[in-house]
């Protein structure tokens, strides 16, 4: 069972999901899950700790022959990190969250489709102009980082109606079959989904962080700043984290200067808490999606069966 659009045409996969680069979760074996069962396997670069990289990226190597592809945080990327990645010869590459201009060229060198993500119909336009092949629509219901701007369905809509001939993927809150389809109603080619391949057993999020996917509801996240201020990571003004509220953002969200002030003080309370995976602290990104999140299951069968509750849909 298929569903064909102009994404899995260009892209020569099966299945019109693509798995968000999500770092630190979206590793070689996730990514080589996705692809293997037909989607668009994608390891989330992060910040680019180049150790990490070089152990995930030699296990999707070896893990599939399939279309795959790499995820990068425009805004921290550095040269070193972008050769290194390269030299393992991604089929497409995405970036997210910042000014695509320095990289276009060194992409489009390597023959390889660019994806880019945007948050408003602006910047659509804008990575357009500068040479995205594919654009990814992300709504304010997205976990992890992103804007608190337009919601998923509506900024989807209003760029597709401005960019008609450019393949649009949309993401943020879609994590069944009916959410699938019903971006794909819209005139969406595809989507790309990160919390329910969060959930997934190739995930490497810890167990106890994929339970808590199950356990809670959309009502129960927040997007914060609250956890980049205490890893002192220094995001553009704008942009915060769609995360599930615990103890520590209870605490801090809506102080964010008193926290900026003595951040030094709390660090190593914090860290300790991530290392042991104190769920009172823990960063567990999530999305709105998670209300349709019931289980842990395989990327394959999370495929299985997005497609085909979405293909009950009338034209699909």
């Amino acid at each position: 069972m298929t569903i064909k659009t102009k994404l899995t045409s260009a892209l020569g996969i099966q299945h019109p999901i693509v798995l968000a680069p999500m770092g630190n979760v979206a590793g070689g074996r996730l990514a080589a899950s996705v692809s293997n069962a037909g989607g668009l396997g994608m390891i989330g670069v992060g910040y680019g700790d180049i150790s990490w990289l070089k152990a995930e990226l030699e296990i999707i190597k070896s893990s599939t022959n399939k279309p795959w592809g790499v995820g990068f945080i425009t805004w921290s990327l550095t040269d070193e990190v972008f050769d290194f990645v390269m030299r393992y010869s991604p089929k497409v590459v995405m970036m997210s969250f910042g000014d695509i201009s320095p990289w276009v060229d060194k992409i489009k060198a390597h023959n390889i489709p660019l994806i880019c993500q945007v948050q408003s119909l602006a910047e659509a336009l804008e990575v357009k102009n500068k040479g995205a092949d594919f654009i990814i629509t992300q709504g304010s219901e997205a976990g992890g980082h992103g804007k608190s701007g337009r919601s998923t369905l509506s900024l989807t809509e209003e760029v597709i109606h401005h960019l008609p001939n450019t393949p649009i993927i949309a993401a943020g809150g879609i994590a069944d079959g009916r959410s699938l389809a019903a971006v794909l109603s819209l005139g969406a080619q595809g989507a790309s989904i990160g919390s329910r391949f969060y959930a997934s057993n190739e995930s490497l999020a810890h167990p106890k962080m994929k339970q808590q996917l199950l356990t809670h509801k959309a009502t129960d996240t927040i997007r914060t700043t609250v956890f980049d201020i205490i890893r002192e990571i220094a995001w553009p003004e704008g942009y915060n984290g769609r995360a599930i509220v615990n103890p520590f953002i209870s605490r801090w969200h809506g102080s964010e200067v008193e926290l900026a002030q003595q951040v030094e003080h709390y660090q190593k309370t914090f860290f300790q808490a991530q290392h042991e995976v104190s769920l009172d602290s823990l960063i567990i990104w999530a999305g709105e999606g998670i209300d349709n999140i019931n289980s842990i299951e395989s990327a394959e069968t999370i495929i299985e069966n997005l497609i085909k509750s979405a293909s009950l849909f009338p034209g699909l």
